[in-house]
């Protein structure tokens, strides 16, 4: 399995193989939320709790589509 180096604690964090760009993993060691943002190597960055819908992220996104779908 994967591993990276969790920004906030410095401990390494598994990453599912199957994981994907723009995914979202949880440090086992400090509980941070974390989003894969390379995948040659593995790098994580932190997501802040205001960040989840902010312009350009994959919830956004995914948020975005299902309001233009709407109208």
């Amino acid at each position: 399995m994967p591993t990276s180096v969790c920004p906030e604690c410095a401990e390494s964090v598994f990453v599912d193989a199957e994981s994907e760009q723009g995914d979202t993993v949880t440090c086992d060691e400090c509980g941070a939320l974390l989003t894969i943002v390379g995948l040659d190597p593995i790098e994580l960055d932190p997501i802040a709790d205001d960040d989840e819908y902010d312009r350009g992220s994959k919830a956004y996104d995914d948020y975005e589509d299902d309001y233009d779908d709407n109208f």
